[in-house]
């Protein structure tokens, strides 16, 4: 797996920060319990001398055994003592200790060398923030994905023999047979089809399975992207060194509405070496467009068609917009 290392860094200051925090928090329990209960201040203070014996006794050699269940036993009746008190003074006997979001790895993000669960999903939370798909990730998912907006009647389209709803849901197998081998051999993606069929959804679900598994995914647009490369080539001043890093370094990257951006020469050789480039190094790729496939060979010059056709699996969606279906 390879998180982005800006999520890294981010979700592990935050899981440091909410460590510290817990542990200040415990500190001022613990001295405004001292203000409150006598006694408890002595007590704390010998229970840091037996940590310390412990500590000694480790390295003291003779008779360790003896010593250590001695130490331990006066340690056991402070601990009592401590409780007794704070239970009597009507606080819980873990008031003063730290009190963590994850009891399972106190905020550390790790139990020994394994990663915890809750820094797993905290990754994969800061990783769809990251991924340029906003708020569309959690709701444009599988598992909403409802294949009853696909006609059951078999289609007019002569490319297809079969109905919407069942061409849909074998492209739907092959999404999710995509996200759930994510990281093994190299596999990528065409979704090719009119506007509002799904193909926006299906990159939105592939990117939220793949994220959880703890992969970098970026989507943007095809005219954004060729725009970032513009402004790095000629605006060095404005351009965002991270969003050109990501486009060539994230596991998945999706480029959506391919056909949209504009049709220059210098877009043409951009793109090119933008796919080139990530077929070379295997990262994996989505590209959409709403251009049929002769559209595609009249806009884009046979280097591109060759890269496509070659290395990319095409997913041709049909049926009815789905959008006007809802309204």
């Amino acid at each position: 797996m390879a998180y982005n290392g800006k999520v890294i860094r981010k979700v592990l200051g935050d899981f440091e920060n909410k460590c510290k925090s817990a542990v200040i928090d415990a500190e001022k329990r613990k001295t405004e319990m001292h203000d409150k209960i006598p006694g408890l201040f002595e007590i704390d203070k010998k229970l840091e001398e037996t940590h310390k014996k412990f500590a000694a006794i480790i390295f003291s050699g003779g008779n360790y055994d003896l010593k250590m269940a001695e130490a331990k036993k006066i340690n056991q009746e402070l601990i009592s003592k401590r409780n007794f008190l704070l239970e009597k003074a009507g606080y819980p006997k873990n008031h003063t200790e730290p009190i963590y979001d994850c009891a399972a790895c106190s905020d550390t993000g790790y139990k020994g060398d394994i990663m915890c669960e809750c820094l797993k999903k905290a990754l994969a939370a800061e990783g769809i923030n990251h991924s340029g798909l906003g708020r569309t990730i959690k709701s444009q998912t599988f598992e909403n994905f409802n294949l009853n907006y696909y006609d059951k009647k078999k289609s007019l389209d002569e490319t297809v023999n079969e109905s919407p709803y069942r061409h849909m849901k074998e492209i739907c197998d092959e999404c999710k047979k995509f996200a759930s081998n994510f990281g093994g051999e190299q596999k990528n993606l065409m979704f090719i089809g009119s506007t509002g069929i799904g193909k926006t959804h299906m990159s939105s679900a592939i990117a939220y399975e793949v994220i959880k598994r703890g992969y970098d995914v970026f989507y943007d647009s095809a005219q954004s992207i060729l725009y970032s490369f513009e402004k790095e080539r000629f605006s060095k001043s404005a351009f965002d060194p991270e969003i050109i890093e990501r486009y060539a370094s994230s596991d998945l990257l999706i480029i959506d509405d391919l056909g949209t951006e504009y049709s220059g020469n210098m877009a043409v050789s951009s793109l090119y070496n933008l796919i080139n480039s990530r077929l070379l190094e295997k990262k994996s790729m989505i590209i959409s467009t709403n251009l049929t496939g002769s559209e595609m060979q009249n806009k884009y010059d046979a280097r591109i068609m060759s890269r496509i056709i070659g290395e990319f699996t095409i997913l041709n969606f049909i049926g009815d917009d789905i959008r006007l279906k809802k309204r």
